[in-house]
């Protein structure tokens, strides 16, 4: 009985992960007032949400080299804008340019209020990254370890049984 729980209670921490997990994918990062700059690796995505006191429909304009339709571009062109109009409190994603170099402007326009972004093209990130198996080695060096105290305590079980 005592193992059916354990199992039960392993598929429910399963599921609630599972269900979890998403939640930190759909964050967004709220925009405080004008001036501010961020940083998006190129043909990476981020969503913001800009704060605007007013209600209504919010004109979002994104200005850049390389802008196009949907945010996406895949030549590089002098600089080009794309907008889309949103309802003041709904986030806003922007996608980059696969080769994004340089600022970009998101600019978002609510009645006579204005908040505008400086977004910086940042080169992705590619190849190895070694602190990120930190988790890989401590994990390895815990199972050699524990294979190590499996087999001298089988022998140490032996030598006293004989």
């Amino acid at each position: 009985m005592k193992s059916l729980r354990t199992k039960i209670a392993a598929v429910v921490i399963a599921i609630v992960a599972l269900v979890a997990a998403p939640t930190a994918a759909m964050a967004y990062t709220p925009v405080p007032p004008s001036g501010t700059t961020t940083s998006i690796p190129a043909g990476g995505s981020a969503t913001f949400l800009f704060d605007f006191i007013g209600t209504g429909t919010v004109t979002y304009t994104l200005t850049g080299e390389g802008v196009g339709p949907g945010s996406l571009a895949m030549v590089k062109a002098a600089p080009t804008s794309t907008s889309v109009a949103k309802a003041a409190g709904e986030t806003v994603k922007v996608t980059l340019p696969t080769n994004a170099t340089g600022q970009y402007q998101l600019k978002g326009v609510l009645g006579s209020e204005e908040i505008t972004l400086t977004i910086n093209a940042t080169i992705a990130t590619t190849g190895f990254d070694a602190s990120s198996m930190l988790g890989v080695w401590i994990g390895g060096g815990v199972l050699l370890l524990g294979g190590v105290l499996v087999t001298v305590f089988a022998a140490r079980r032996e030598r006293q049984d004989a």
